[in-house]
């Protein structure tokens, strides 16, 4: 891509990186780090080798974030995921633009279309479901958002609050899952219907099971053969500048009259609400609290996993209450811990990069969220970076912020979830859980590419009421 907007910065400051900064503020994180990290339009497609270190790791993962936070040009051309090259992150005018790159990504029911009708990627925002909601009465609400939170809950493992002590049940937290431009085409494609879909992923459900091998002779998935009967996502390549397979889930709330709005990238989003016993689509103001991105590459085809905080998340009074069969049960949660820490390198990224957008636009948003942590090779190993990687409003409670398990209804068994590389491993955290979803429902780590519900009937708060329990069936290692 021409013109590349891209700013090189790298900045030394004090002290040395060994030292904890847990519940320290910013201005006294202190770190010798030489962090080089770019704030470019174009997301960096792999990293230079499989052995990167924490320091590579946040890199990247900052690199990409900035990428997909980048300006969306489709006001002007009608592209989804790509960036506008006027735009750059030393825009003082606003704290954050207007359309932001991965918000224009493909949401999960454009991808897997309950009309089993997949449309090119550039068409507008088209949500379909099994059955398709109806605007709340006497609203003017658009069903063309590009933000449409149709999760309320933790992939059915617990439903999440704000302001819990206040509040107590008022303001729920949201979800949606998108993906990019790379794994949208690569399904429209090769499976653009559930059936086709359907078959390749039993195909790796197949192979997987009586190997170790994607294909024969191929440890890594980015090498699979073109006939490959399976699925094997696209993977960022640094020798072709592709970007590969990207998908990105969000966690949203209302904020209350406790909140300052001004510190928060904020978004008028569909919701839905149930009258009667229907369901309609309403438009509403949310905040955004928790990012999670996930990038195939060709040395980590594994998936690089990161994620990210709004930093007020611990403060605001979080609450939690556990699901059975979509109803809550047991103990409310309020004021959970973290269950693991945010590693010293990656909170000092996170120092550094806020320096950063100060000095090039005072206003920008971004200075009010956090990287959590990085994983890219799994390991069996507990002390690894990032090792039980987890977003405090993502995955909350202890089945998903303390996972490593064969199954999604054995999260502590540290039986293997994860093939990499002709072995397996018992990997923790978010890329364990993912791991799962590749090497159970054959989905080359993807929960949006599986048969588990999907296509969406419909959206929550209906929803399904047994998707956990689906979870817990399909990914079972014993069946």
């Amino acid at each position: 891509m021409k013109n590349l907007k891209k700013i090189s910065l790298l900045l030394i400051i004090g002290l040395c990186w060994s030292c904890g900064t847990a519940n320290k503020p910013e201005e006294e994180i202190l770190t010798s780090t030489n962090f080089n990290i770019n704030f470019s339009m174009t997301p960096p497609p792999d990293l230079l080798d499989s052995n990167a270190t924490p320091q590579q790791l946040v890199e990247f993962a900052w690199e990409e974030f900035f990428a997909l936070n980048w300006q969306s040009s489709f006001d002007k051309d009608g592209l989804r995921d790509h960036p506008d090259p006027a735009w750059s992150y030393n825009d003082s005018s606003s704290a954050y633009p207007s359309l932001a790159v991965w918000e224009t990504f493909a949401h999960r029911t454009e991808l897997r279309p309950a009309s089993d009708k997949m449309l090119p990627f550039d068409t507008a925002p088209h949500y379909s479901f099994g059955t398709m909601p109806a605007q709340d009465p006497g609203s003017n609400a658009s069903f063309g958002l590009f933000n449409m939170l149709d999760e309320n809950n933790e992939i059915g493992s617990c439903d999440i609050y704000a302001h819990t002590n206040t509040y107590n049940k008022d303001y729920r937290v949201l979800f949606q899952a998108k993906v990019n431009r790379d794994e949208y085409d690569y399904i429209l494609n090769k499976y653009p219907t559930k059936s086709a879909l359907a078959n390749a992923t039993a195909f790796n459900v197949s192979r997987l099971k009586n190997s170790n091998e994607y294909a024969p002779g191929v440890l890594n998935s980015c090498n699979v053969p073109t006939n490959f009967a399976g699925i094997s996502l696209p993977c960022g390549d640094l020798k072709t500048k592709k970007t590969g397979a990207i998908e990105i889930k969000t966690a949203w709330r209302e904020l209350t009259p406790k909140d300052d709005s001004t510190k928060f990238f904020r978004r008028k989003v569909i919701r839905f609400v149930e009258k009667a016993g229907k369901f309609y689509y309403q438009n509403k103001e949310y905040a955004l609290i928790g990012i999670h991105i996930i990038h195939k590459t060709n040395n980590y085809e594994d998936f690089v996993f990161a994620t990210w905080e709004h930093v007020g998340v611990e403060k605001d009074g979080m609450g939690y209450e556990e699901l059975n069969n979509g109803n809550e049960v047991g103990k409310f949660y309020k004021d959970y811990p973290r269950l693991h820490p945010i590693a010293d390198i990656t909170d000092q990224s996170t120092a550094y990069v806020h320096a950063q957008l100060k000095k090039m636009n005072p206003k920008s948003i971004w200075q009010n969220y956090r990287l959590v942590g990085v994983q890219a090779k799994p390991t069996n190993d507990q002390n690894s970076f990032s090792f039980f990687l987890a977003n405090y409003v993502i995955e909350s409670d202890s089945t998903l912020g303390n996972f490593q398990g064969s199954g999604i209804g054995t999260p502590h068994d540290k039986g293997n979830n994860t093939l990499y590389r002709g072995k397996r491993v018992s990997m923790g955290g978010c890329q364990g859980c993912h791991g799962v979803a590749q090497t159970n429902l054959g989905t080359d780590f993807s929960f949006l590419l599986d048969n588990v519900g999907k296509p969406v009937p419909n959206p929550d708060p209906d929803g399904d009421k047994t998707k956990l329990f689906k979870l817990i069936t399909a990914t079972n290692p014993r069946k």
